[in-house]
Order: structure tokens, then sequence, then C-alpha cells
């Protein structure tokens, strides 16, 4: 078989000084394979197996299910799924496969946002709604995102996300997969809102949308209640927009299986969780999209960060947006800057009370609107993590609500965990994240497809 081929290169800084190293592997298949550490020995192009196995050996894997992680494990690739993984002893190398040395090193799965946008900004656009798209994606993956769930498209990309989701489960994906929900589900009425879930449907939505804002320009109970019962009937799980507490539980009251916000107005009460509890109700926290509404008062630090400006060919766009003096009157300004920055320890206490409440919990970001510039693609990802276990989760609780965890709340089969049989998406670390969550960005990369670059 002949595979595609990627070049995998990375810059590891130790004592003041930068040791970069390029390891060329051929692509095996997983949607995005992210090799993303100094390994001893990297095999070379010249070296690559006609089988297309690859094994890394003496490595620590976190395999996103949240069992005790292997230390000194093997785990073997072979045509871009995972063939094997284990205790060195338990693992058989096939013959002739690629040995990598992870020696000090850790795998986990890549990470999954289960609530981001993929959506494009038309105004002065250059590119092609698809290429935008893709890059877009491909920032995501840059950054260890190796599967996101774009709850919500817009007219200009609707169709073009369904065209993506429908195309990536093949051999040489060169960027993080997408799962759509297409536009959210809306309705003057319930029969309206019956129509657009069944378009939904219809287009293979992977999963349906709506929102509760708590204003008097919501769809009436009836209507967004339709949108839920006619969700179920065609199979589809259903994510709700919430703020308050009184929507998250009418929602819920009426089967809503995923609260796609932070609750922010108040406490999360012991009947509401028990009400999850029973009707198996999962629940994404997107901490990072109530930090973008007031972070821009000033420009904040992280904007001079080497691991941000790695996502400048995309982020670049609104830098100078959100750093510019009168946007940042603008946001110190608006009465909402207040509002959000109290709602997002609000926020902070309730994903506490419902992670220790045992109820499932997803990493989600809400990045990707197009019209909310400086919710970063990628790095945002990286941020939340940071912040869930700011908030009160152990290192190993995010990871496993951004891997394993992410991939059971929106129902995604064959990525999440590193287990026989799934595609191989995963992220070789430096450090451990388990004993300090930013590990998750111990890596230095830059991805491109084709011949060896620099």
């Amino acid at each position: 078989m002949n595979f595609e081929l990627f070049v995998f290169s990375w810059f590891v800084f130790e004592e003041m000084a930068m040791i970069r190293t390029t390891l060329r592997m051929t692509a095996l298949g997983a949607g995005t394979i992210l090799a993303l550490a100094t390994l001893a020995s990297p095999p070379s192009l010249a070296q690559a197996p006609a089988g297309g196995s690859v094994a890394f050996t003496n490595v620590r894997i976190i395999d996103g299910t949240g069992r005790a992680p292997i230390e000194r494990g093997t785990l073997v690739l072979s045509n871009g799924r995972v063939s094997a993984v284990g205790p060195a002893a338990s693992v058989a190398i096939p013959a002739g496969a690629q040995r990598v040395d992870g020696t000090g090193k850790t795998i986990v799965p890549g990470f999954i946002n289960d609530h981001a946008h993929l959506n494009v900004e038309r105004t002065g656009a250059t590119l092609p709604v698809r290429d935008d798209l893709i890059r877009r994606l491909k920032t995501y993956a840059m950054y260890g995102v190796t599967s996101t769930v774009s709850l919500g498209s817009t007219a200009a990309d609707e169709l073009e996300g369904f065209k993506l989701m429908q195309e990536q489960d093949r051999v040489g994906l060169d960027r993080a997969r997408l799962y759509t929900a297409g536009l959210n589900a809306i309705g003057k009425t319930p029969e309206e809102a019956r129509a657009s879930v069944d378009r939904l449907a219809d287009l293979k939505a992977h999963v349906i949308k709506f929102h509760i804002n708590g204003t008097p320009n919501d769809m009436n109970e009836a209507t967004w209640s339709a949108i839920i019962d006619e969700s179920h009937k065609k199979g589809l799980r259903v994510a709700v927009h919430v703020y308050y507490l009184k929507d998250a539980k009418a929602a819920i009251d009426h089967g809503v299986d995923i609260i796609a916000h932070s609750i922010r107005d108040q406490d999360v009460t012991p009947a509401l969780i028990a009400e999850m509890k029973e009707k198996h109700v999962s629940y994404i926290p997107t901490l990072t999209r109530d930090l973008s509404v007031f972070v821009y008062e000033t420009t904040p630090d992280f904007i001079k960060d080497p691991f941000f400006q790695r996502g400048m060919s995309l982020y670049g766009e609104q830098v100078p947006i959100v750093t510019a003096p009168s946007w940042q009157e603008k946001v110190r300004k608006d009465p909402t800057t207040e509002m959000i920055r109290t709602a997002l320890k609000e926020a902070n206490r309730n994903l506490k009370i419902l992670s220790d409440a045992g109820i499932p919990i997803a990493m989600g970001t809400d990045s990707g609107v197009a019209s909310n510039p400086g919710r970063w693609q990628g790095y945002f990802e990286q941020v939340e993590m940071e912040m869930m276990n700011k908030a009160g989760m152990t290192p190993m609780q995010v990871i496993v609500a951004s891997t394993g965890g992410a991939a059971k709340v929106m129902t995604l089969k064959q990525v999440g965990t590193l287990e026989a049989g799934n595609w191989g998406d995963l992220v070789v670390l430096r450090a451990n994240p388990l004993d300090n969550i930013r590990n998750t960005r111990a890596y230095r990369l830059r991805l491109d497809r084709g011949s060896e670059t620099g």
C-alpha cells in the first residue's frame, strides 16, 4: 500500500538552546497522528516499513478511559489504527515495525472539543469556504485537538462542513476530524421546529443544538421541546445553549441530553443533579467562552506567548481587533463584562459540584464563532483544560473529559481512547500531564503535508 507522507517537525527548548528534530513517518491513516515530542532515534522516511506499523516503546500511556497509566508501555499503530496497546510484556510488536523509543514521554489520545464552531468570516474573505474550514481544522490539530464537534454553523459554511464530515474516515487525513450539528434548530411553531430538525437529519447532522437564552425572543416551550422530541425520533442527541438554572431544568425535564454551557446564575441544586443522573445528562462548561468576554479589557499576556503565536497564520486576523484601544475601551464600558466575570466564578463552582457528583463532563470552548473575535481555535482548548483543573477537577479527570469522556458525550466512534481498533489519533508529550495539566502543552510542532521542510 502506498501511504501518503507527512512531516512532523518540532522544536524543543532546553537550557536556552533550541534543538530541532524532524521525524518523518508514514501517515498511518489516523485523522491526525501527532508525534509531539523529541523521541530517541526517530525513524526516517527511508526506513518506513512496508507494513506501515510503528511501535512506541518504553512510554507512559494514558488511554483516555480513566484507567491508571501504563508505565513503560507499548503502543502499536498499523494502517492508521491502534492495533495493540498495553504493558510491554503483553504486546507483540509486528515483525518489521518501526520502533520509536518513548522513554520519559507520555502518550495521550488526541483531544476532543465537544463545543466548537467551524465558522468562516466572509467579510473581505479571499479563501474559498472549504479551504477556510480546512485551515481552521488544521489549526485545531496543531494544538493537539484531533476532533471537534461544531455546535452551530452559519449559512455560509454549513454545507461544506457536512461534506468535510463525510470525507474524514480515511487514511491520510491531515486535519482535525469534524462532527457537525449544522445550523441550530429553530422554529416559530412546533411544526416549524420539527421541520428544522428533519432538514438537519436529512443532512446527516451528528447532533442537534438549540438555544434557550432566557430572553423574550426565545422560542416558547412547546416549540423548543418539539426540537427535543423530533430529534430523539430521528435517533439524534440534543444539546442546549443555556445560562440560567431554570432554563437548564426545563430542558432536562423535556429530555435534553447535553447542557452545552455552564449554568452561571446560581449554584446547581441537589434536585437538578439527581435529575441529571437519572436521565444521563452531560455537561460542557465552556469556561473560556466567558473568559473571552472580559479578558480583552487590556491586551492579555498570552498574546505574546510563543505557544499562542504558533497559531498566528489564523489568529493574526483577529489579534489586531482585540488589541485595538477602541475595542478594549468598548469591553471595559460594556455592563456585560462585569456580569460575565462574576458568572465565570459561578461556572467554576458548578463545574466542581457537578464533577464531584459524577455528572459526565466534556471539554468544550465555544471557539471559532465568526462573530465573536478572540475565541482562539486550538489555543483556547489548551486554556480550557487548565481552567477546568483550576476549578477543581484533577488532571486525570480533565484528560478524560477531553478525550474518552468527550467521545462518549457526543457518541463519537473509534476516537477518544487508545484502544485496539480505534483511530490512532494521539499526542506525544515531553512531560507527564498528571503532574501538571499544562504539560499538555509540552511539545513544539509544525505539521506539513508533503516533503520535509526547513
